[in-house]
């Protein structure tokens, strides 16, 4: 999940990757939560658009580039604030959507669409969104391979969930959202 702060009176906008969170980072996010939530708890919440867990993540992984900031300085509206869904959870939700489209052979495409079309609000992606409606719809059409049949749908997976990892310097509260390689 990606946590999007776009202040209202037109400052920069912040993504702050919720992937990110290094172990001691979750410790701070649990202590600074104003009841005594569990890890799995603040994940459940974000996932909520809960205001204080994003307000909370989002100045966590903040005080990376600015370790001077208090959390009383980073208060910013509801509003200003959205969770969005990164590209893995985008290829996440396209697999299940693979599969509902595979079990609804019958539905026109146009109806496919409109349905497909929900993930375009939640995702921080657009494009990587529209790409992999496209991907799905075109597992649809007629002169497309059958999505149910065993032999293709691995390679579906894969085109609908695959993505690169970044090599940009960019910082965490800017991230692509790639998860980076375990060091264990």
């Amino acid at each position: 999940m990606i946590i999007v702060h776009t202040p209202a009176d037109g400052g920069e906008v912040e993504r702050f990757d919720f992937r990110s969170v290094r172990t001691s980072e979750a410790s701070t996010i649990t202590s600074l939560m104003s009841e005594d939530l569990t890890w799995q708890q603040v994940k459940a919440r974000l996932g909520d658009d809960d205001p204080e867990a994003m307000r909370v993540i989002a100045f966590v992984i903040k005080k990376r580039s600015a370790p001077e900031l208090r959390i009383a300085d980073f208060d910013p509206a509801v509003a200003d604030l959205a969770v969005k869904l990164d590209r893995k959870e985008v290829g996440e939700w396209a697999e299940v959507a693979a599969e509902r489209i595979a079990e609804n052979r019958d539905l026109p495409a146009e109806v496919v669409e409109v349905s497909l079309a929900t993930i375009l609000d939640e995702a921080d992606d657009i494009d990587h969104a529209k790409e992999t409606i496209q991907r799905l719809l075109a597992g649809k059409s007629a002169a497309a391979p059958d999505a149910a049949k065993p032999d293709n749908s691995a390679s579906t997976t894969e085109e609908s969930t695959g993505s690169e990892p970044s090599t940009s310097d960019s910082s965490p509260t800017s991230s692509t959202s790639t998860e980076p390689a375990s060091t264990t």
